[in-house]
């Protein structure tokens, strides 16, 4: 079976994300290729399973992935699909957890009338050292005080992704989809 994980990001959290679900699939015996929406603009005619991803901010999924589904919506649909996210809010407590994973996921599934598989909500990853685009730098910059005040240490690097749980929600994904076969 031939899979796609495409995927967009940001700060390069969901960059390792993405490696992470090919490297399982792998091991389940998938030919996996690795996308990034900004930078490639693949052809899924010939792939059995697209898995697509994106690091959230101000509670959107970056431009160029959002520009894949827009584009590819009808054969998408066609297809063994899953979606997946790297968000901060995955380790809030249950209520707001629940409320984001509908609205990155479920939402964004019912926008392009997609019945992905599977969705993955995993916890994201930020670190202020690296630029950020010289308005959130500066931001950061000019708001460091107020920040570290509400608890934000712009010094701290924040990985909030299990990598257990991602593994495991990849071999299940993987067998799900073997099985529609």
């Amino acid at each position: 079976m031939k899979a796609l994980v495409i995927y967009g990001t940001r700060w390069g959290g969901t960059t390792v994300i993405a490696q992470k679900i090919s490297e399982v699939l792998k091991q389940e015996g998938y030919d996996v290729d690795v996308a990034d929406a900004k930078k490639q603009k693949p052809q899924i005619i010939s792939y059995d399973l697209i898995i697509i991803g994106s690091g959230i901010r101000a509670d959107k999924w970056t431009r160029h992935t959002v520009n894949f589904l827009e584009k590819n919506a009808e054969l998408l649909r066609t297809k063994n699909t899953a979606l997946f996210v790297s968000c901060q809010m995955a380790d809030r407590e249950p209520q707001a957890r629940e409320k984001a994973e509908s609205m990155y996921l479920q939402k964004t599934a019912e926008a392009y009338e997609l019945k992905p598989l599977s969705y993955g909500f995993f916890g994201g990853f930020l670190d202020f050292r690296k630029s950020h685009g010289l308005f959130v730098d500066v931001l950061v910059r000019v708001n460091r005080r107020s920040l570290l005040k509400n608890g934000l240490d712009v010094y701290t690097v924040y990985d909030k992704r299990d990598w257990n749980q991602i593994e495991a929600w990849t071999r299940k994904l993987a067998k799900t989809a073997s099985n529609k076969q």
